[in-house]
């Protein structure tokens, strides 16, 4: 029989020592979310002739049916997102951070067309797991970037501690390609599994806030707002 804690436990333990290991890079994927996610939310006429545009082709995506507001074309859209900023991030991490960047602009611009309680009534259902879920797609892709830096290095100065024999007057000379890939591999493997586990967490968040998108957000925003007298179409 399965022992289903068993793994949920060790799932667990794996998810803190992901995050224990990479707040740096954590820090910087929030960062680089959050303070365009201000600048569009507080300097909305600065960004506007940027912003504006996307805001309009989004709304004519979702007006002639190109996105649809289910949850599985949610679902689609949010996890094509995130491995697209996983990838990126892995790819030197600009294009990655650019990307981020601009949902953080973006979602922050828009709150400046509703009513404050409207916006949060409208965003933070779903926006509390899909926020978090692309910051951590991000730091994936960066853990992924580090693994390969790491992996990069060890090849070039090879940890003698993670061959197979070892020999503490072991000529470089000597070490084999296959044996640098080796090392170089059980030295950092740890990170890759990271940030894997970074994209892992992030689907799974990704499809809790698709079907809250689709199917909870808007009917609990209409019945909280009626209570203050704030319609929503």
């Amino acid at each position: 029989m399965v022992d289903i804690k068993h793994y949920l436990i060790v799932a667990k333990d794996e998810i803190k020592s992901a995050f224990s290991h990479n707040k740096g890079l954590l820090l910087l994927a929030t960062l680089i979310f959050v303070v365009p996610f201000l600048i569009g939310y507080f300097c909305p006429e600065q960004v506007s002739s940027y912003v504006q545009p996307i805001s309009d082709a989004f709304e004519e995506n979702i007006a002639n049916g190109t996105v649809q507001l289910t949850t599985q074309s949610l679902f689609v859209n949010n996890v094509t997102v995130a491995f697209i900023l996983y990838a990126l991030g892995a790819l030197g991490g600009l294009l990655g951070a650019v990307i981020l960047g601009n949902n953080g602009l973006f979602i922050g611009y828009t709150g400046t067309r509703f009513d404050l309680l409207a916006y949060g009534a409208l965003v933070i259902p779903h926006g509390i797991f899909e926020i978090p879920a692309i910051i951590i797609a991000t730091t994936g892709g960066f853990a992924l970037l580090s693994f390969v830096l790491r992996f990069i290095w060890g090849l070039i100065s090879p940890d003698y501690s993670y061959l197979d024999i070892f020999d503490p007057y072991f000529s470089k000379v000597k070490i084999t390609i296959g044996q640098r890939f080796t090392a170089s591999f059980r030295q950092n493997k740890n990170k890759l599994k990271e940030s894997f586990i970074f994209l892992c967490l992030a689907v799974v968040l990704l499809i809790i806030a698709a079907f809250i998108e689709a199917n909870i957000t808007v009917p609990f925003a209409k019945v909280f707002l009626s209570f203050f007298g704030i319609g929503i179409a």
